[in-house]
């Protein structure tokens, strides 16, 4: 016979009802963890957030390639698009805001020497100051300053010496590069050129220290000496571009490993020998063969005599 009554039964059974009922319970607590809802802590705000995300902006017309330069840190791009409706294709300056693609400025650029010779942006920008996009037409060289949205003044290539023009093609540009606060290139039958746009607001053509004939006479060939002022005002580097017609190839061709603390003043009466005599402020010499553009060795015991004793040695 079973020990428990009916009415013992029922009993136990209201006073589990009872004691479940007073169970206290979370409101904010699931037991189902798919449905759980955390609020996440609030977050402090960045003090230097991060850069705007670029967009890969969509530019509508004809683009050649190269004509396309984003300057990451001022979040913008600089191109030059065709516009069928000028005279001229491939002159239109757009600029863009790379965070939104929002077409910040646009500009004509004025027909080129010869229709139809599109513009193009330099070939090497090696820029992190001034924040310069250079471009080339046929016979100029224009600067755009990201930094402040400003077109400079056109710039046209000069020499030390006159240039004869060999056929039409004579005077046109075939290479242009920024330096930091230099454009250095190249002309057609012309040679090397250098623009200092140190001062954005007044870009000037720096002309050669020295310059070598290396036609004969002809005129149509030349090697030619630049200085380059470095970051500290004292010294300087030295350059002797050249180009390569058959490959196609620019070279800046730097002489020196580090900048020099030099006198570059070079008499006019002989920038156009094939040796170049300059001295350090220590009083040592250095020479530059003007012909095979590079640096010439030269002997500790000749390094400390004067110019017209190191010349007669370098002639021997």
């Amino acid at each position: 016979m079973n020990i428990f009554s009916k009415k013992t039964i029922g009993l136990v059974w209201v006073l589990l009802l009872f004691f479940a009922c007073e169970t206290p319970s979370d409101n904010n607590t699931s037991t189902n963890n798919s449905s759980t809802t955390k609020i996440p802590p609030e977050q402090p705000i960045s003090k230097n957030p991060s850069p705007p995300k670029q967009k890969d902006c969509e530019i509508k017309g004809e683009i050649l390639e190269g004509n396309r330069k984003l300057v990451k840190d001022l979040n913008t791009l600089v191109c030059i698009v065709a516009d069928s409706t000028k005279e001229a294709n491939h002159r239109v300056l757009e600029i863009y805001n790379t965070a939104t693609c929002e077409l910040i400025k646009r500009e004509i650029l004025p027909i080129n020497f010869k229709l139809n010779f599109p513009y193009q942006i330099a070939d090497i920008i090696y820029n992190k100051n001034s924040h310069l996009v250079a471009m080339k037409s046929y016979r100029e060289v224009y600067c755009y300053d990201v930094e402040h949205q400003n077109l400079l003044k056109p710039l046209i290539p000069d020499f030390l010496n006159e240039r004869i023009a060999a056929d039409a093609q004579s005077g046109s540009i075939q290479h242009l590069e920024v330096w930091e606060n230099y454009l250095i290139g190249y002309v057609r039958d012309g040679g090397a050129f250098v623009f200092d746009v140190s001062d954005t607001e007044n870009p000037k053509v720096l002309l050669p220290a020295a310059e070598y004939d290396l036609s004969m006479g002809e005129g149509e060939d030349f090697s030619s000496l630049f200085f380059l002022k470095s970051e500290n005002q004292n010294t300087y580097q030295a350059i002797t571009p050249t180009f390569d017609y058959d490959e196609n190839k620019f070279q800046v061709n730097a002489l020196f490993e580090t900048p020099k603390n030099m006198n570059i003043n070079i008499p006019k009466n002989v920038r156009d020998n094939r040796f170049v005599v300059l001295k350090n402020q220590d009083g040592n010499a250095f020479a530059i063969d003007m012909e095979s553009q590079k640096n010439v060795a030269l002997p500790d015991q000749i390094k400390n005599q004067s110019t017209k004793e190191i010349l007669n040695w370098l002639k021997k």
